[in-house]
C-alpha cells in the first residue's frame, strides 16, 4: 500500500493506493463526518488489489489530508465533480466505486448521471434518499448492510435490493455503520468474484 496525491481542481487529493495502476480501477469513498476518510476500505485494499485490481481509497476533499483548492464544504452536486475529477487525475475513463454511507450516495449519484464512467458499484449503507431513482440504476451493485447499523435501519436494505434492478445484497448481524470492511474476511471474497463476473 502506498501514499498518492491526485492533482484535481479541487485541489491534491490524498489517497492510499494497492495493487497495479495497469489493473482495472476500484476506488473507495468514504462517509461525511470527519472522523471517516481513506481508511474506511483499508481491510478491503489488498484483498482486492491482490486479486488484480487497483485499489485506491481517497480523503475526499475538504477531509483528512486531503487539500482543498476552495476552503468549502462540498455541495451534492460537487461531490459528484470531485469524483469525476478524481477519476480523471487518475487518467481513468471508468471504474467502479466503492461507497461508505455518505460515500455510497455519492457513488449512486455519479452511476446515474455518468453510467459510461462507473463499471459496477460497491456500496455498504448508502446514504441516498430518492428511493424512486435507484431503478434508473445500470450497473450491477454488490450491496452489504448490517442488523445492528445505527444510523441508517436495516429495513433499508430490503428496500434497495428491491429497487436496484442488478442488486446482490449481503447481511451481515454486526458491523454497525461498516457492514462490508467490519466484515472484510467474509465480504471481501464475495467482492472479488462480484468483479469478476
Amino acid at each position: 500500500m502506498e501514499t498518492i496525491f491526485i492533482d484535481t481542481e479541487f485541489g491534491k487529493v490524498h489517497a492510499k493506493a494497492a495493487g497495479d495502476a495497469n489493473n482495472p480501477l476500484v476506488l473507495g469513498l468514504h462517509g461525511w463526518s470527519q472522523r471517516n476518510g481513506w481508511h474506511t476500505w483499508e481491510p478491503l485494499l489488498q484483498p482486492l488489489a491482490d486479486a488484480g485490481f487497483y485499489v485506491v481509497s481517497v480523503d475526499m476533499p475538504g477531509w483528512g489530508l486531503s487539500i482543498p483548492a476552495k476552503p468549502e464544504p462540498l455541495t451534492n452536486g460537487r461531490s459528484l465533480e470531485a469524483v469525476l475529477a478524481i477519476l480523471d487525475g487518475l487518467q481513468c475513463p471508468q471504474a467502479t466505486l466503492m461507497g461508505k454511507s455518505w460515500g455510497g450516495g455519492v457513488a449512486i449519484a455519479v452511476a446515474l448521471e455518468h453510467p459510461q464512467r462507473i463499471h459496477k458499484l460497491i456500496l455498504t449503507a448508502p446514504a441516498f434518499h430518492q428511493l424512486e431513482q435507484l431503478f434508473g440504476i445500470t450497473q450491477p451493485v454488490l450491496l452489504a448492510w448490517a442488523e445492528d447499523d445505527p444510523v441508517i435501519p436495516f429495513s433499508y436494505a430490503d428496500q434497495f435490493a428491491a429497487a436496484i434492478p442488478s442488486c446482490q445484497l449481503e447481511t451481515y448481524a454486526s458491523g454497525g455503520h461498516s457492514a462490508a470492511p467490519q466484515n472484510a474476511a467474509d465480504f471481501a471474497p464475495k467482492a472479488i468474484d462480484f468483479l469478476k463476473n
